[in-house]
């Protein structure tokens, strides 16, 4: 299941930015926050929210441009990596990545939070954030990361699920260094049905 949020992007940006549009798109929302819930053990995996969506047109000098792209203005996600679901995150960034729309749409600023399945959670902050083409998560503009007491700045960092394995990955610097965040396994779902089952 999509995350309405999100979903928005994979297929109501174009709504937002076209006044022929019949769809809600996320400029009819504030404040909105949502969550969504793993369909078997019952845990929550991703949270999203945002305080407002415009659609704003680039200046350049004293001109501004025809063309309008969507400011999602502080957006925040919230991402637990021990419920999520590797088909379901591979679907939700290649929905998103593949609509056309998604090029003009930024978050300013932009939070992302990672629950990993063990240790402290990942905290990234960033004055700007959007979904590539490519079907990654890129954020940049006075990037930092939080673990614990750890605190590091990059220039910037790409979030993408991997199809190659059960794993998030996060790249920083254009690839300098990457950390591998293992997703909820087959093994584990399978252990948590067998649990709830129990008398």
């Amino acid at each position: 299941m999509i995350l309405l949020v999100l979903s928005f992007l994979a297929s109501g940006i174009d709504c937002g930015l076209s006044a022929k549009a019949k769809l809600p798109s996320l400029r009819d929302f504030k404040g909105l926050q949502t969550a969504f819930f793993d369909d078997e053990s019952g845990h929550r995996y991703l949270r999203v929210g945002y305080r407002e969506a415009t659609a704003e047109k680039p200046k350049v000098g004293f001109l501004r441009l025809g063309l309008a792209f969507l400011k999602i203005h502080d957006l925040h996600i919230d991402l637990d990596a021990r419920w999520a679901r590797k088909e379901t995150l591979l679907d939700l960034f290649q929905k998103v990545s593949a609509k056309r729309g998604v090029r003009y749409a930024v978050a300013e600023p932009i939070e992302l939070v990672i629950r990993p399945q063990t240790g402290d959670a990942f905290r990234i902050t960033a004055t700007k954030g959007k979904f590539t083409s490519a079907g990654a998560l890129r954020v940049w503009g006075d990037v930092q990361i939080a673990r614990g007491e750890t605190i590091s700045r990059r220039g910037n960092i790409s979030l993408t699920a991997d199809p190659l394995s059960n794993s998030l990955l996060l790249s920083m610097d254009d690839g300098k260094e990457t950390i591998s965040i293992p997703l909820k396994s087959e093994s584990t779902a399978k252990t948590v049905l067998s649990k709830s089952k129990k008398p």
